[in-house]
């Protein structure tokens, strides 16, 4: 086993028990970044005075929200996303860059709307904006909580890995084997 797929396993029994998923070794927490700006921007037609807030959004990496989170287990976040494996960490990154996107081109668009006091244009971003950052949410938590299903073929190899390399004498040992297909 190499030392990477070793630092993953290690991460893997680590954040059992935590609001980390022990598959992709993401946590949901890193959402709350979205969600808050996500509800901030749903009330700003109602709520116009919510734009200082709204204009205090920064994007921030997965790292950086949780340095400065309250969130009980962020330094093992941290160091549990640095070994991720990239099947999920690059789908994951790409999604957070989409929000990232959509969020400041959005922001940027109410806030000269509201300038100009232009409500139904602010009406008609949000109406726009809502479905589709709703939609990239879904499919970043999708991402984080992802459950891989392995095949019988995947449990069989790892078995059998795991009896090699623990077999010092260069043989298999029949009664690992015959265990199999107890």
């Amino acid at each position: 086993m190499d030392t990477k797929t070793e630092n993953y396993k290690k991460y893997q029994d680590l954040v059992v028990g935590k609001n980390i998923n022990p598959q992709t070794l993401l946590a949901t927490d890193y959402l709350n970044h979205f969600n808050e700006i996500h509800m901030l921007l749903g009330m700003i037609a109602e709520m116009p005075d919510c734009l200082e807030d709204i204009l205090d959004w920064k994007a921030i990496s997965y790292q950086d929200h949780f340095q400065i989170s309250v969130f009980q287990d962020k330094d093992l976040a941290i160091e549990a996303y640095n070994h991720s494996p990239e099947k999920y960490k690059v789908p994951f990154e790409n999604c957070v860059a989409e929000m990232d996107v959509l969020l400041s081109t959005t922001v940027s668009m109410v806030e000269e709307a509201l300038s100009g006091d232009k409500m139904e244009q602010v009406n008609i971003l949000i109406a726009d904006y809502n479905p589709k950052m709703e939609k990239l949410i879904e499919e970043c938590s999708g991402i984080i909580n992802s459950r891989e299903v392995t095949t019988q073929q995947d449990v069989i190899d790892d078995l059998f890995e795991d009896i090699f390399e623990s077999d010092d004498s260069g043989g298999s040992d029949q009664s690992a084997i015959d265990d199999l297909f107890d």
